[in-house]
């Protein structure tokens, strides 16, 4: 599920991955914030922190992701990920470059400077 990481401003979408990221949860959680930031034509800025308490995404969760990425592909003026995960981190790597916008990792244990970068 995803949960609101507090203290962020608006524009700023912040999320919390915890167990299990489904499909329902990209669209009851995240859409729903990514359309409010965006309302109008407006840049966001993305955190998505994967840590320790994230056990991946389902298959709905996984073209939940792709569908919501494709729809506000020019959207966002920064997004920063958050983890440790090789397999997260090597997604990033090999479709970060088509995303406009600045992206970024940063390790767990880098969590507060991703937050002081999407602030930035």
């Amino acid at each position: 599920m995803f949960e609101p990481i507090e203290g962020f401003g608006d524009g700023i979408v912040a999320m919390r991955a915890v167990g299990k990221v489904t499909g329902d949860d990209y669209r009851d959680v995240l859409a729903p914030a990514v359309a409010k930031a965006t309302a109008g034509g407006r840049k966001a800025r993305l955190l998505l922190e994967l840590g320790a308490g994230f056990d991946g995404y389902d298959p709905g969760a996984i073209l939940a992701d792709t569908s919501l990425g494709i729809s506000h592909l020019a959207s966002f003026e920064r997004i920063a990920v958050v983890t440790d995960a090789d397999w997260i981190r090597r997604a990033v790597h090999l479709f970060g470059g088509f995303i406009p916008g600045d992206v970024r990792l940063f390790g767990t244990a880098s969590a507060d400077a991703a937050g002081e970068w999407i602030r930035g």
